[in-house]
């Protein structure tokens, strides 16, 4: 399908401008007849200044039929399958205006993503397949809830929970502070503070911006005194918060 889909994106540029309006007639004649690889391939015949709404609709229904038809049962097709959505809105800029297929790629993208997992290391400190996911997640600022679904569906579902947190760190820059009800917020924040990763943010997040959800696991946990690293993290993640002065007792010399 990879290869298919680089041949289309070479042929767009290649064919004679016939009359806009006979062109277009053509190319709703495809897709009433479901020819949509043809449709792909004849959609750049229109000239730019002929390209109407009704043109970057049957673009849009053109790609997401590409989307549609990819078979991904494997790391490599998983990987193929991403390499056509990357190209796809650079021949079709409109396409990053689509609701469709910002959907459909929503869908493709989840699907490739799980079987991308084992193409990659997972070692602490050296974590690429995230990254990826990260400027996946990016690239679409209007799915809503984008971020959160890659981080809950395929990150807590394999790796160390606090691996998810620049997936949430997006999700609160996207959606604000509705993301602090999130319950798998809470996992996250639990590693990343027993980690002692990202404490500066953890702060802010379990003392201000989410202190309703966040503030009363943590000094729980705390009180627990069950692991060295969760100490340290915790008391200075909770550091000067009267609330909790029971829980921060632990944290004395």
């Amino acid at each position: 399908m990879l290869r298919s889909f680089a041949s289309t994106l070479l042929l767009v540029g290649c064919a004679t401008t016939p009359a806009a309006a006979s062109l277009m007639a053509d190319l709703r004649a495809l897709d009433r007849q479901e020819g949509y690889a043809e449709l792909l391939a004849r959609l750049k015949d229109v000239a730019p200044s002929q390209r109407d709404a009704d043109w970057e609709a049957l673009a849009a229904k053109a790609n997401v039929m590409a989307l549609d038809r990819l078979e991904i049962d494997d790391a490599r097709s998983g990987e193929a399958a991403l390499t056509v959505m990357a190209e796809q809105p650079v021949a079709f800029p409109s396409l990053r205006r689509s609701s469709d297929w910002l959907q459909k790629r929503t869908e493709v993208g989840l699907k490739a993503f799980r079987w991308t997992f084992g193409n990659h290391r997972h070692s602490a400190g050296d974590e690429p397949w995230v990254p990826r996911l990260l400027k996946f997640a990016a690239a679409d600022p209007q799915t809503r809830g984008l971020a959160q679904r890659l981080a809950k569906e395929l990150v807590l579902e394999r790796l160390v929970s606090s691996s998810a947190w620049p997936l949430y760190e997006l999700a609160f820059e996207r959606e604000g502070d509705a993301v602090c009800a999130d319950p798998k917020l809470v996992e996250v924040v639990l590693d990343a503070i027993d980690s002692e990763a990202w404490l500066d943010e953890m702060s802010a997040l379990v003392t201000k911006r989410c202190a309703a959800q966040l503030k009363a696991p943590v000094a729980e946990r705390l009180k627990k005194n069950e692991s060295k690293s969760f100490r340290r993290g915790a008391c200075k993640v909770l550091a000067g918060q009267a609330d909790v002065a029971d829980a921060l007792k632990v944290c004395s010399p």
